[in-house]
């Protein structure tokens, strides 16, 4: 994999005009997100977003607090685990498979199908041993029927983001729109069954998301099983390629996987998963944010690849700017709302038991919106193959979480919980664009001496 790295740097003398007029297609062709692409991503991820949001609602408005809770916990360990195959597998992808031919793509897409599936087993063998461990007495009350249900059915779950990341990274929106609508429709009919019946569970709930997404995976390589050239020697060769490259970029997922997604357990431990159930519902008001938000992200971070394959540091520089403040002023609005119908907005979709977070939820907002900020300068620093950095920078969310974090949770529950998330994002995004500046500046001086 290392010559597809290097494709993109340019050797020699200064550019041609040849040369020079591809960067500059390059990056005006990156900088109209208005384009049909960029419309279908957002679509795609507002199903997405919106069936994981419809979901909780139902989850939390029929379920009990502790029930809701514990649904959450099970939901952070699916966050984990996408975000690490994200690293391993799809983040590659998105990197490398602009820079292939045709008849490359294929092969390498088998391999990461064989990565994919490798992580799928891993995950599955790790849920079934904790849910043996709650089920002996560690952990809340409950918890083991949601981890074996969910062992049962992550690897549907982990092959749907696989499939969703493919299509984002060969820019294939409409296939990936039409993908989440039908698992959107299956989920929220299924559940909608099991509340109606007396039979919706934390567990249960589970049940509904394993099988829409089983179906849909079955459906879609049925239809695409040709895109795949599988090969177990091209694909442990291609893993090595994607460790050389990955191995920061999964170190730092890992990393700020576990400090971002501790908070529910914490707070379990010191509150009871009650209290989980309520930073549940206070981020599913701002999960309506995630929308605009997730959606720019898919399709920007392909771009932010491209950009830098044809045309280097410069347009990279240019867009990923313009790319900060796409996702920055909608979401600086999107705080102000919720400033003034934080508080109605959740009771009115969890219900009454829910009253009075308004701030938890405007202070979770704020996390979301420094979340954004920093999104296009790690993908950046990952395009720049300084994913090290990226890695060293989350060691910060990790100090707050120990030195900050825990001692705040313990004492103000789930608005100590905010607190730390939006202390952890801040930090991160002040250190993460003050280095993608530093790096960018010195590798354009070097692109500009070749």
């Amino acid at each position: 994999m290392e010559q597809y790295r290097n494709a993109c740097l340019c050797e020699g003398a200064s550019p041609s005009p040849a040369q020079s007029s591809r960067v500059r297609r390059a990056f005006a062709g990156a900088v109209h997100l208005g384009t049909h692409n960029g419309v279908l991503a957002i679509a795609g991820q507002g199903f997405v977003s919106g069936t994981n949001f419809l979901t909780g609602v139902i989850v939390g408005r029929v379920c009990s607090k502790e029930q809701y809770g514990l649904y959450f916990l099970g939901f952070t360990l699916i966050v984990i685990l996408i975000e690490l195959q994200n690293s391993l597998i799809s983040t590659p992808y998105v990197v490398f498979n602009p820079r292939l031919d045709v008849a490359e793509k294929t092969r390498y897409a088998g391999s990461t199908l064989v990565h994919q599936l490798a992580l799928s087993w891993v995950a599955v063998l790790g849920l079934m041993l904790a849910g043996q461990v709650a089920a002996s007495g560690v952990g809340p009350e409950g918890l083991a029927p949601v981890l074996w249900t969910l062992a049962l059915a992550i690897t549907f779950v982990l092959l749907r983001d696989f499939v969703r990341r493919y299509c984002f990274g060969n820019l294939r929106m409409m296939t990936a729109l039409v993908f989440d609508a039908g698992i959107a429709c299956v989920q929220i009919s299924a559940l909608l069954a099991l509340a109606h019946f007396g039979l919706l569970t934390a567990s249960h709930a589970y049940w509904a998301v394993g099988a829409a997404c089983a179906g849909a995976v079955a459906v879609w390589f049925a239809v695409n099983r040709r895109l795949f050239s599988l090969g177990v020697s091209r694909a442990v060769e291609d893993f090595r390629g994607n460790w050389s490259f990955g191995k920061w970029v999964f170190a730092s997922a890992l990393l700020w996987g576990v400090s971002m997604n501790l908070y529910p357990w914490i707070l379990t431990t010191f509150r009871g998963p009650a209290e989980a159930g309520v930073l549940a519902a206070c981020l599913g008001i701002c999960a309506l944010g995630n929308t605009v938000l997730m959606g720019a992200q898919n399709f920007v971070f392909a771009k932010i690849s491209t950009v830098y394959a044809e045309g280097g540091v410069k347009p990279l520089r240019s867009f990923m700017w313009f790319a900060s403040l796409f996702f920055g002023v909608p979401m600086a609005c999107f705080c102000a709302a919720l400033w003034f119908f934080g508080d109605p907005l959740i009771v009115l979709l969890y219900g009454e038991k829910y009253a009075g977070n308004g701030l938890v939820v405007f202070i979770l907002s704020m996390h979301l919106f420094a979340l954004a900020m920093a999104f296009p300068f790690s993908r950046a620093l990952f395009a720049i193959d300084r994913a090290d950095l990226d890695f060293a920078i989350n060691f910060i969310a990790l100090f707050v979480l120990l030195s900050f974090g825990i001692w705040m949770v313990r004492a103000y529950g789930s608005l100590g919980a905010a607190l730390g998330l939006f202390a952890s994002n801040t930090a991160a995004f002040i250190a993460r664009s003050a280095t993608f500046l530093y790096c960018s500046r010195h590798a354009l001086a070097k692109e500009q001496a070749l």
